[in-house]
């Protein structure tokens, strides 16, 4: 039978009550204000799989996780704020996996259509798949994981980074951490040579100093 590792922080690594207190009064109002505009982020992109649910419940939610111990901080291993913005991208995550659709589902009879050949035809056959095999899953994990060790205790470059990730493109970074324009193109410079000193191909998707935008 194979061994099940918890993912969980042990007691050990863990931050105390008395440290998560000290941090949460230690942020700053220019922090409170990205965190509660990436939580409105999420819940908006949830539409009604947030039901009812605001970025204020979100963070809230984050917060509340923490002091009871039901999600735990390794502070050795990631600030304090980058922690709570992976946080709100957890729950938010739960929420939309854990969305029950009440209408009605369409089921693969319903797709059925008919060509101008007069054949019976369904959509889906000729659809690619976009789910990726074992191998891409196992290699694009790995790549996260060296990504985030590579900038790790860099607290503006991960915030880009999880900002890309999100679809964001340039103009829609900036906006949501409020950076100039002189300020994300030093990140992204900064992202870009880390990368290729790392030997890591950077797939920054829409983000970069291309996007530049007045």
């Amino acid at each position: 039978m194979a061994t099940k590792f918890s993912r969980r922080v042990p007691d050990e690594a863990a931050a105390t009550l008395e440290e998560i207190t000290a941090a949460i009064e230690a942020l700053t109002p220019g922090e409170w204000v990205k965190l509660r505009r990436y939580a409105d982020y999420r819940t908006f992109h949830l539409g009604p799989k947030a039901e009812g649910r605001t970025g204020d419940d979100l963070l809230n939610t984050a917060l509340t996780d923490l002091l009871e111990d039901t999600r735990r901080w390794n502070k050795a291993k990631v600030g304090f704020f980058r922690f709570l913005t992976g946080a709100i991208t957890s729950i938010s995550s739960n929420w939309a996996k854990s969305f029950k659709q009440q209408e009605t589902p369409v089921t693969e009879v319903d797709l059925l259509r008919t060509n101008d050949e007069g054949e019976v035809v369904n959509p889906l056959d000729s659809a690619p798949s976009r789910r990726p095999d074992p191998e891409q899953t196992l290699h694009q994990k790995q790549t996260l994981e060296q990504i985030e060790t590579l900038f790790k205790g860099d607290e503006k470059a991960q915030m880009v980074l999880m900002a890309w990730q999100d679809g964001f493109d340039p103009a829609g970074v900036r906006e949501l951490w409020g950076l100039s324009q002189n300020d994300y193109n030093t990140i992204v410079r900064r992202i870009r040579r880390r990368l290729d000193e790392a030997g890591l191909t950077a797939h920054l998707g829409r983000g970069g100093t291309n996007g530049q935008q007045t």
